[in-house]
């Protein structure tokens, strides 16, 4: 079984997982907070698993793609509402590598439990105080995007990131639904903020950490052309929503707040294109 090595609070020195006190400076060792600012898994565990998932995008959404053209035909696949309905399940598989990486390169190859990667209940405050987190995150990163369109707006740039079709046909809106409610905010929370953002911030720093968790959470919603403006404010979402996992010791907080604003996009998109 693999012995993991925690940080010193004080002199930084590594000490073993479940010592009292340090031996190099003889402080006594906080280890609740030990264990969830220093993950065992580094950051060569975080790149191989973007490898990995790297891997399974390009090797599920190109055969998905080919698919999603000779079902259209000669139309777009935008334009043929089963094409693009298989375009958009090829995500579902994005999903599951995300999940399945962050959980090798941690619970299984370290042996820890499922609480390394936030899966616990909150650890600061009552319900309303988790209440009160959820809905902050969420207000925060609505004000986010909004203040980031609007200002777009305003000189001028108005970015395609959205596929009206989508909303616009049973097929496609039932995956997007699916994607957006129940396999995104789950896998992705445990990869960006429990995986990526727990593993990095022991190393370079909650502030870092969060900054590095949510470009690559950015990254990864890049689709169209269009969606390249997506990258700041959604690197800054997520950068809020790790903030939110350290101050409350649990991804269910920005699990919760991801959800709810994926359904106030969704139903927003339904509202404005169906």
């Amino acid at each position: 079984m693999a012995v993991s090595a925690l940080a010193c609070q004080r002199c930084g020195a590594q000490v073993l997982a479940g010592a009292a006190f340090c031996q190099n400076c003889g402080a006594t060792l906080d280890v609740t907070r030990a264990q969830t600012d220093r993950m065992p898994w580094t950051p060569a565990d975080v790149l191989k698993a973007i490898g990995i998932v790297v891997a399974v995008l390009i090797g599920t959404s190109i055969p998905a793609s080919i698919s999603a053209l000779v079902i259209a035909g000669n139309e777009d696949i935008e334009k043929d509402s089963l094409a693009l309905t298989v375009a958009l399940a090829a995500s579902v598989f994005l999903e599951i590598g995300l999940l399945a990486a962050a959980i090798y390169f941690s619970i299984r190859k370290y042996r820890l439990p499922w609480s390394a990667l936030g899966l616990r209940w909150p650890q600061q405050g009552g319900v309303w105080t988790t209440a009160g987190l959820v809905f902050g995150l969420l207000i925060a990163g609505l004000v986010v995007s909004f203040a980031y369109f609007g200002a777009l707006a305003v000189v001028g740039i108005e970015p395609d990131t959205e596929i009206k079709e989508t909303y616009q046909s049973a097929g496609p809106l039932i995956v997007l639904a699916m994607l957006s409610l129940f396999f995104a905010p789950f896998a992705e929370e445990v990869f960006f903020r429990g995986f990526v953002f727990g593993g990095l911030r022991g190393r370079w720093g909650t502030a870092w950490a969060a900054v590095a968790s949510g470009a690559l959470f950015a990254l990864a919603h890049i689709g169209n052309p269009g969606t390249i403006y997506l990258l700041p404010p959604v690197a800054a979402i997520g950068a809020l929503f790790a903030l939110g996992y350290a101050y409350s010791g649990s991804i269910l907080t920005s699990l919760l707040a991801h959800f709810l604003f994926n359904l106030f996009a969704l139903g927003a998109g339904i509202a404005e294109y169906s």
